[in-house]
């Protein structure tokens, strides 16, 4: 037993090691990238006199007792702790903007005695870490931006005496986590962004849901490594953006008061929504949703959007859910591969006003299979391959509140078009359509037979008519607006997101490439000791046969003289050796 209390305690340990080194990595990899970032960024200011300079009270020159200073884009690397001693000869300053410039570091004198400041602007800095006392002398501080900077770091009290602080923005940092009660003693705020950065985990307790004034209007967690759905306790988020995560499961375990929760472009196939009863607008499109419960309970909820999910998949919850929330009045189904065969019996509303079914692949639709949404106001049908609505007689009778319907961008045959078209325009409903976007054997036209049905007498009813319909196809414009730039933002985030995952492939790579040119170095390295000490060697060899030679003597005999050329003759040596 002891044993395997062990070896569990031992496989945690290891766990929670390898998640700190993931983390720290990709924090460092972070750091790395938008300091690159910021270089670039500011090449653009390299001409300014200031740059890679100190901020001191010089510098500062207030003139006239300005209460707005602006010193961006002057390249300030350093501000110097002096300067908070200006401010104490009179003078209030009630915002002051350093951004884009090279700043590092900021002590606890940097702001020691701007006790007026209520706006400062740090963003496109290059800080790593906020401490404590860095703005401890900050308490009338109202907004503070840290955004594009390096932060990797905040210590657990670095905001406890901004007491007035209502909008902090840490947006394309590289924060990895926060600390418990980090905005405990923040009660006025009411916007916080910390999209983009490498969080992947939060505390539960950020605030003090007890003592805050107001509701957080915002959260934005949007851009970031979640994988599960935080929970943050407060008193109430207007919006929580957590979109482009890599969330599989929303589920939490208490009640989650927020009344619009943004978490598309995620992973999500099971979402458990019981414990977002109060919200009133949820977008989920552009998950991979198999299952979706809690639906039916939301009694608050006006906006859905399920876009670019196979509602195929859990059409029963659907069907159940959509004709028991009674506050529903928009819903998009946008690219949810839904055709005549699945349609049937799915959507049944007495509140929605506004459904979309573009870019689906509907080819024959009845007008029947919508008849159980008697408020429709409006209906966009737009890019599906539509030749024929059937029964589009009974619009008028099935929807007597339908004022607007899109049909562009389908299959529509010229002659048959031209007939709905005509019908539509005897009705109080109207069409954003082009008559002339149909096509005759297969061939996409740019005009189409208008018939004298098409042309009817143009009265002051129907000037009447044509301006109810301007005014509500602005008020659909801005439907059709948001949508296309959420389209756009989300294909811009996958886009960037590309393109950080090639960056850091290109990293790997010259990582590789350089422990290649180490490996090849060393190689080097050790060739040449070897062939040094080979040549050492050899002159070392050649040195001691020369000293050998040098002490040998040669000596030569001359036969007639009978003696050595040393003058010892053959005799005396005879004599030697006998004597030996």
């Amino acid at each position: 037993m002891q044993l395997t209390v062990r070896c569990t305690i031992a496989y945690l340990f290891a766990g929670i090691v390898s998640l700190l080194s993931v983390d720290q990595s990709r924090g460092d990899e972070c750091v790395s990238m938008k300091r690159d970032r910021h270089r670039t960024l500011m090449e653009e200011y390299r001409h300014s006199p200031n740059w890679d300079g100190f901020l001191t009270e010089d510098t500062l020159n207030l003139r006239q007792n300005e209460t707005e200073v602006d010193l961006s884009r002057q390249g300030f690397k350093e501000v110097h702790w002096h300067l908070s001693s200006i401010v104490g000869d009179g003078y209030e300053i009630f915002e002051l903007n350093l951004a884009f410039n090279n700043l590092e570091e900021l002590n606890e004198l940097t702001f020691l005695k701007f006790y007026s400041l209520e706006t400062l602007n740090l963003s496109n800095n290059r800080l790593q870490t906020i401490s404590n006392l860095t703005f401890g002398s900050l308490i009338r501080l109202v907004e503070l931006d840290l955004s594009f900077n390096l932060i990797h770091t905040l210590e657990r009290q670095a905001f406890d005496r901004l007491y007035a602080l209502e909008s902090l923005s840490l947006r394309e940092n590289c924060l990895v986590t926060l600390a418990p009660n980090q905005f405990h003693f923040n009660d006025h705020l009411s916007s916080v962004l910390l999209d983009h950065n490498q969080l992947a985990f939060l505390p539960p307790i950020l605030f003090d849901p007890i003592t805050m004034v107001d509701e957080i209007y915002e959260l934005d967690l949007s851009d970031n490594n979640f994988r599960r759905m935080p929970y943050i306790e407060t008193k109430e988020i207007a919006l929580l953006k957590i979109d482009n995560n890599h969330i599989e499961t929303l589920t939490v375990n208490k009640s989650f008061n927020v009344r619009a929760l943004q978490i598309q472009h995620n992973n999500i196939y099971d979402a458990d929504l019981f414990k977002f009863n109060r919200a009133e607008h949820i977008d989920l499109s552009h998950n991979n949703l198999d299952n979706i419960v809690g639906l039916h309970e939301m009694n608050q909820l006006e906006y859905l959007d399920l876009s670019s999910n196979n509602v195929s998949k859990f059409d029963y919850n659907l069907k159940y859910s959509i004709r028991n929330i009674p506050s529903l009045v928009t819903l998009r189904l946008q690219n949810c591969s839904l055709s005549e065969h699945n349609i049937g019996g799915l959507l049944a509303s007495d509140s929605i006003l506004n459904l979309d079914l573009s870019q689906n692949n509907f080819v024959r639709l009845n007008v029947s299979d919508l008849s159980r949404m008697r408020s429709l106001q409006y209906l966009s049908l737009n890019f599906n391959y539509l030749r024929e609505l059937i029964s589009y007689e009974r619009l008028g009778h099935e929807f007597p509140f339908l004022e607007l319907v899109s049909l562009s961008f389908n299959r529509w045959n010229c002659t048959y078009y031209d007939q709905l078209n005509a019908y539509l325009n005897r009705t109080h409903i109207r069409s954003t359509s082009d008559p002339r976007d149909c096509y005759i054997n297969g061939t996409h036209v740019t005009d189409s037979y208008v018939t004298d049905a098409f042309e009817p007498q143009y009265t002051m009813n129907h000037i009447k008519r044509d301006m109810t319909v301007l005014r509500n196809l602005g008020r659909n414009t801005i439907y059709f607006m948001y949508a296309l730039f959420s389209t756009i933002r989300g294909q811009g985030n996958e886009t960037a997101l590309h393109q950080q995952r090639l960056d850091g492939q290109l990293h790997d790579l010259e990582r590789d490439v350089d422990r290649l040119l180490g490996m090849l170095a060393f190689l080097v390295a050790i060739f040449a000791t070897v062939l040094f000490v080979a040549v050492v060697y050899g002159g070392w060899r050649l040195v001691r046969k020369w000293q050998h030679d040098r002490t040998v003597k040669v000596v030569t005999y001359n036969k007639r003289a009978n003696e050595f050329s040393n003058g010892v003759t053959v005799n005396d040596v005879i004599r030697d050796n006998s004597t030996a």
